[in-house]
């Protein structure tokens, strides 16, 4: 088993890295991947970058380059739901492309509009939540854009639209492109902020917290996977 890491943001995977035994630095379109164990298990870890162009290509090259044969989204999000606060973690059902129109996808290639999850990343996923009581999580549709959402008109937008429970940069063009090359994939985020007209200076105040969280669990889905 050998399974693809991505964050957005360097926080984001400062945390895994600095739990990655026997770490080699590779570099592919100018970008770092490192490659090592996490757990006794194989990891390719990377920081894409912000937003769904970035995300696309580095999936793309962990599974055509690094040959891996999953790919974790882990990282901060902003809530999309009342019931979903700032430090909750949510956990993919589904991924949706909030900026692309749904009828685009369905009559052109890939031909879906969502991407499921896989369904033993996300069961794992659930065990590893469960072991720490005091989290708070949800599983459901978390949407992506090319846009931070900072606003509270472009929020209502969004949900009426989409219903989700949380949007980021990231995890719909890894769900999108791990689909179109049959790779299992789950997107982890832990809530920053409530993605309104204060979600920057939320964001700014809980970005490293919320990250070093979500990471903690994919550690521990991790050391799932070889049990």
């Amino acid at each position: 088993m050998k399974v693809g890491i991505i964050g957005a943001l360097q926080l984001e995977i400062d945390e895994l890295l600095n739990r990655l035994k026997d770490m080699k630095e590779r570099i592919s379109a100018n970008n770092k991947y490192y490659i090592g164990t996490l757990n006794d298990v194989d990891v390719i870890i990377t920081s894409c970058g912000v937003g769904k162009v970035n995300a696309a290509s580095c999936t793309q090259i962990l599974i055509s380059e690094y040959k891996v044969d999953c790919v974790i989204n882990t990282g901060i999000a902003g809530s999309m739901n009342d019931e979903v606060k700032i430090g909750d973690i949510v956990i993919s059902s589904e991924v949706v492309h909030h900026d692309v129109r749904p009828s685009q996808l369905l009559h052109f290639y890939p031909f879906e509009e969502v991407f499921q999850s896989d369904e033993r990343l996300l069961n794992l996923s659930l065990e590893a939540v469960g072991e720490d009581k005091s989290l708070r999580y949800h599983v459901g549709r978390i949407v992506s854009g090319e846009g931070f959402i900072a606003c509270s008109d472009e929020k209502k937008k969004i949900k009426e639209i989409f219903n989700p429970l949380c949007v980021e940069m990231e995890g719909s063009a890894i769900g999108h492109v791990s689909y179109a090359n049959g790779i299992p994939f789950l997107i982890i985020r832990s809530v920053s902020d409530n993605a309104d007209d204060h979600a920057t200076v939320n964001y700014e105040e809980f970005e490293l917290e919320t990250a070093k969280q979500s990471a903690n669990i994919l550690d521990r889905i991790i050391t799932k996977m070889n049990q």
